[in-house]
């Protein structure tokens, strides 16, 4: 339905290193290629490599492997022709499909736009609509100035029923689509399906993925004393899953990458105003609950989470709960105590952000913010009130799965009296009662299962890496004397075959013509220059080598079938056996030697 040449000309404007960046910001130059560790399996040493000048990467652990289609369809885990929309999108290449376009309410594509369009809307009302002018006061009294609103795209719903929808259906899009979208809410009027829009008279906060679209909204009220929630945020939809995203995480995050650091506050406004201030290492949690994956997207890009909650009963519950989900995903935590009835917001205004960052930098161990908040609760003069701050303790301790970090905390228990021994010996306890529990793998999660990697002959996969980073010096010598009957896999004869009649660009522009383990081995003999060069090997002395090899095995095979032949004396067999022989002892000679005979066997040989 799209045509291939507009295909072709988003694949070429589509740079993969900034585009596996935006995603991955950890990746970095290593040599002539980009390295990182692979999104698709867990890894320490990094394996997954990009190549900026062929367009492709590979993964030398997992064996995932393609060009920037296959990265975006294999982490967004989308079919084809959503890849290519949302690169089209991101690289500002107008898509014209041949037939009819697929304008289905669950379409990514037509969501990622609707929620685009619908920002445009929303921050247009609140810089230029007269019914704006309230939010704008709104806004001015959180001082919060115009380039902070623009930078956020902060906007402004209407106070009425269809403005978004009304416009929206204007622009083309149906009804379903904006609810699909989380827009707008169906109602059911005298047996009559209607819409109205979700969000109406609020100051609105458009919520990003890590690339930076618009994928949902947190609509905020502007009077106490209006009714009503304080913040209405969108619904679950095919884009937004409010247990994984952190807003302004699209800003943060490359920030966070350099300091390996991310700070967590409660609110979009605390974020913008820590943003505004220099502090870009800052997201917010909005309010909801920090769960396991957002502890997985963090791991990503940070080793450490700072914690910024309310100072009151509620923000320390669920400090302490978001520290043990942390720590269970090897994350290291600390906790800032703020002072009481402030926020990042108002403490940034009030005091100037050097408070702030001051509080960050002297912010405590989860486990010792643990302890501190229960000695203040418990009377520890008494047996009863040490054991019940000891249990708590113990309860984050063995959250982590890693024994140093463990000992680590046990250490930072001394500090209030708590013996080391006892604490290590009843964290044994705690442990040896467990049973394994099977986590449950989440459906979304970019994990690529544990399947053994297809193998490949060494020697053919290495002659495939020839071919393709010194083609012009191997082509002649394996045209002129390697037929690909000679190799044993399919899958290397095939590309050896192709390689035969054109250059290795075409395994790129055909590159989503072949099937997936054909793609993954194009990227692996592509991304990296053959690793069997060495100085004092030339290209072409390889591979001449390794056509000596593959010549030796088919001879071999030659020889063997030849004993259990039936339809010749014994005298052809003698005569044969000896030139085969002759022909094995003249192999290991070396290409010079051999090189006259093996063009005596090609001209002679009608099977090649």
């Amino acid at each position: 339905m799209i045509p291939k040449e507009t295909i072709e000309e988003i694949r070429a404007r589509a740079n993969i290193v900034e585009v596996v960046g935006a995603y991955l910001p950890e990746l970095r130059r290593r040599g002539s290629t980009y390295k990182c560790n692979c999104p698709f399996h867990k890894e320490k040493t990094p394996s997954f490599t990009v190549n900026d000048a062929r367009q492709i990467f590979h993964c030398f652990g997992c064996g995932a492997g393609g060009d920037v289609f296959r990265f975006v369809m294999d982490y967004e885990k989308i079919d084809f022709v959503t890849a290519i929309n949302v690169l089209a999108e991101r690289v500002g290449v107008e898509i014209t499909y041949e037939g009819d376009r697929p304008e289905k309410s669950g379409n990514k594509d037509v969501l990622y736009k609707l929620h685009t369009d619908a920002a445009a809307f929303y921050h247009r009302m609140l810089l230029d609509s007269p019914g704006g002018a309230e939010a704008r006061r709104y806004l001015e009294e959180r001082d919060l100035p115009v380039e902070v609103i623009k930078d956020f795209q902060i906007g402004y719903a209407p106070n009425g029923w269809e403005e978004l929808l009304g416009r929206a259906l204007k622009k083309g899009y149906e009804p379903a689509q904006l609810e699909a979208a989380g827009l707008v809410v169906p109602s059911d009027r005298n047996g009559k399906i209607s819409h109205y829009d979700r969000f109406r008279n609020r100051v609105m906060f458009p919520i990003c993925d890590q690339m930076g679209r618009v994928i949902g909204f947190s609509g905020r009220i502007m009077n106490k004393a209006e009714k009503g929630a304080k913040y209405v945020n969108s619904p679950e939809t095919l884009l937004f899953k409010k247990n994984r995203v952190l807003f302004a995480f699209d800003k943060a995050r490359k920030p966070i990458v350099e300091s390996r650091q991310i700070v967590v506050v409660e609110g979009q406004i605390d974020a913008i105003r820590c943003h505004q201030v220099g502090l870009n290492n800052v997201v917010a949690s909005q309010g909801t609950a920090l769960t396991e994956q957002h502890a997985k997207l963090i791991k990503r890009y940070a080793d450490e989470v700072i914690l910024i909650l309310d100072a009151d009963n509620a923000g320390i519950k669920a400090a302490l709960k978001s520290s043990e989900t942390f720590i269970e995903n090897e994350l290291s935590v600390r906790v800032v105590t703020l002072p009481q009835k402030e926020d990042p917001d108002s403490l940034i205004r009030n005091s100037g952000v050097k408070v702030i960052q001051d509080l960050i930098d002297a912010a405590p161990e989860a486990i010792r913010f643990l302890v501190t908040c229960l000695w203040g609760q418990e009377n520890m003069k008494t047996e009863a009130g040490r054991m019940r701050v000891a249990q708590a303790a113990m309860q984050l301790i063995n959250s982590s799965p890693n024994a140093v970090r463990r000992s680590s905390m046990i250490q930072e228990m001394t500090a209030f009296g708590l013996d080391h021994e006892t604490s290590t010996k009843e964290l044994r306890r705690i442990r040896s009662k467990q049973r394994p529990v099977q986590k449950r793998v989440d459906e979304d999660e970019v994990q690529r299962p544990a399947v053994p990697q297809k193998t490949y002959p060494r020697q053919e996969t290495a002659l495939l890496e020839l071919l393709v980073h010194y083609y012009h010096d191997v082509h002649p010598f394996v045209h002129d004397y390697l037929p690909p009957g000679h190799l044993t896999d399919p899958t290397c004869k095939q590309l050896v075959e192709i390689l035969m009649l054109d250059p290795p660009e075409t395994l790129t522009e055909g590159f989503h013509e072949f099937e997936e383990e054909t793609q993954k081995m194009i990227t692996r003999v592509q991304v990296e220059e053959s690793r069997t060069i060495d100085e004092e090997t030339t290209a072409i002395e390889l591979a001449q080598r390794y056509i000596l090899i593959f010549w030796k095995r088919h001879i071999e095979r030659e020889q063997a079938l030849l004993k259990q032949r039936t339809d010749i004396s014994n005298e052809e067999r003698f005569k044969e056996s000896t030139r085969v022989r002759q022909d094995l002892h003249t192999l290991a000679k070396g290409w010079e030697e051999a090189q006259p005979m093996l063009e005596s066997r090609l001209h002679k040989d009608v099977e090649f």
